[in-house]
């Protein structure tokens, strides 16, 4: 038999076997004889360090196809109802959700070959970071990873460029949070996408003030547009807290002496205009595009919906309390001559003492015998019974503790042409017109008398024969021929044809709020009116803020 490789060899011979190195062995045998042993041969391996086999046997399988790796995982596919699995490496900033603008710089990293949601975020971009995350100015939809449909949960909580864009800030509001205070009024329609303005801001106007022609009225040019920055506020005037208001309303005319007013107030508001322990009304501040007015809080109540609070509240000017329920009820009376502005000067003091109000005199006086007049009631009504018995009205100042005694005719309508027009107004700025025509007795002349110390006086319409008598007016103030003089032209005044002009226009910057008395002429193409504003109502609802003037004009 040949010799075989070996590494090492088993002898065995004697009591024991040896293990002996070997490169070869060399088996030789016999035929055995019939009794003959039979010899083991073992042979192994060694366990030592294996050799190095070739690598191209370890991939047996093809290289796989590139794919693209923006649209597929390695992994495996993502389950893509679940947004918050995708980036749990590092919680989001919280961001400013009114100040954020993922529309703007931010849209062009979002675009669908860049968003790779497995990928390590960006740290220096907090806004890109994580879009998914807690932000009430999220990106559109189109946007975001086209492999993802958002759910909408809360339609109060979508982008406020979309649906809602016109509706005012403080009306967008997320149900789970309280939202920071914005400024409903600066709503600007035509620059909703960027910053609000300040007030005045963009609106150019002439330097010096509104246009004024040579005897001082006030001239509104015609321009193809009329931009006004409207702005109303309401504070309260002890410690100046604002009360968020939704929309506000007030009205005067010459036969109201201080302002009526209305407002729908926001739910936090309650506490704001609740009476102290005292029970007096609490005073409000309505500033109207620069212009304060001084009011009172008479009335209010709550109005719960769904999902809405609201609380409407009424009220008149700070005059009220000049009236009851806040004001006594007293006699008053003059026991010695005095003249009528004296008289209403008297009726506002007590014990000598004044309560803290004047009196803007506007009529010729008179003086009044003592003990000719005598009144019972409050001090406002003591004040618009002198006013009254001269042809004027009362009239409330916007915020000081004064009240303007005015005559209701400052002339003849048939002498309104010599006189100066408050305002020139063209048709242009009147959004709505209305015209309602009157037709009264043509008086032309009226008897006016005292009672037990006056005098009787004939007043006539010059011009005229006198032969149209009016009823005959008695007032135990008319003691002299300035008050009968007074009387008589404010009842010729308001007879025959009139027309009742009713005008809508926005509260301009050279006008402001126009009030009852103004004489306005309206200039309507070919067509000139002149007339007395009789009433004066104001509408303001974020960010719409209108005037309504109601014009006694005497056509010719």
């Amino acid at each position: 038999m040949s010799a075989q490789p070996a590494t090492a060899a088993i002898l065995t011979y004697g009591p024991q076997g040896t293990q002996q190195a070997a490169t070869a062995v060399l088996l030789s045998y016999s035929p055995p004889p019939a009794a003959a042993r039979r010899v083991v041969a073992t042979f192994g391996a060694p366990w030592g360090q294996a050799a190095p086999q070739a690598v191209e046997t370890r991939a047996a399988a093809n290289h796989p196809d590139p794919l693209d790796t923006a649209a597929r995982a390695p992994w495996g596919e993502g389950a893509p109802e679940h947004r918050e699995a995708r980036t749990a490496w590092a919680p989001p900033s919280t961001m400013d959700r009114e100040r954020s603008a993922p529309w703007q710089q931010f849209a062009r990293r979002l675009q669908p070959q860049s968003a790779q949601p497995w990928g390590v975020a960006r740290q220096q971009d907090a806004a890109a970071r994580a879009p998914w995350g807690q932000f009430a100015g999220r990106p559109a939809l189109s946007a975001v990873a086209v492999w993802v449909r958002a759910r909408v949960s809360d339609p109060q909580a979508t982008a406020p460029w979309g649906e809602y864009a016109s509706r005012p800030v403080l009306l967008v509001r997320p149900v789970w949070a309280m939202p920071r205070h914005a400024d409903a009024e600066r709503w600007i329609p035509w620059t909703r996408y960027s910053r609000p303005l300040d007030a005045g801001w963009g609106v150019v106007t002439p330097p010096g003030g509104p246009p004024i022609d040579e005897h001082g009225t006030v001239l509104v040019p015609v321009r193809r547009v009329y931009m006004t920055t409207n702005n109303l506020t309401l504070t309260r005037v002890s410690d100046g807290a604002t009360i968020p208001a939704y929309s506000f309303g007030m009205s005067l005319d010459a036969d109201s002496w201080t302002w009526s007013w209305q407002a729908t107030l926001h739910a936090t508001a309650l506490p704001l205009i609740q009476p102290g322990p005292g029970g007096d009304p609490v005073e409000v501040l309505a500033t109207v595009n620069g212009t304060p007015y001084r009011l009172c809080v008479e009335q209010y109540g709550r109005q719960r919906e769904f999902a809405s609070t609201r609380i409407s509240v009424r009220g008149r000017g700070r005059a009220a309390i000049l009236d009851a329920p806040y004001a006594p009820t007293l006699n008053h009376g003059n026991t010695a001559s005095r003249t009528a502005q004296q008289l209403m000067a008297d009726v506002l003091t007590i014990n000598g003492v004044g309560i803290g109000w004047d009196v803007d005199f506007a009529l010729t006086d008179w003086l009044v015998p003592g003990n000719v007049w005598a009144h019972q009631g409050s001090y406002i009504s003591a004040i618009l019974e002198i006013a009254a018995a001269a042809g004027g009205y009362v009239q409330p100042h916007d915020a000081l503790q004064t009240l303007r005694v005015l005559p209701r005719y400052p002339a003849a309508p048939w002498q309104w042409h010599t006189l100066t027009p408050d305002f020139e107004l063209p048709s242009a700025v009147v959004s709505v017109e209305g015209t309602e025509w009157q037709r009264k007795a043509a008086y032309n002349r009226v008897h006016v008398s005292g009672t037990t110390a006056g005098v009787l006086g004939e007043v006539t319409r010059g011009g005229t024969a006198g032969n149209t008598v009016a009823p005959m007016v008695t007032d135990a103030l008319i003691t002299h021929a300035d008050a009968a003089r007074q009387r008589g032209l404010a009842v010729l005044s308001d007879t025959g044809t009139q027309a009742h002009i009713s005008l809508r226009l926005p509260v301009l910057e050279e006008t402001g709020v126009i009030p009852p008395g103004a004489l306005v002429r309206y200039v309507d193409g070919a067509t000139t009116h002149l007339g007395l504003v009789r009433a004066t109502s104001l509408e303001w609802s974020a960010p719409k803020l209108r005037q309504t003037l109601a014009v006694e004009t005497h056509p010719a």
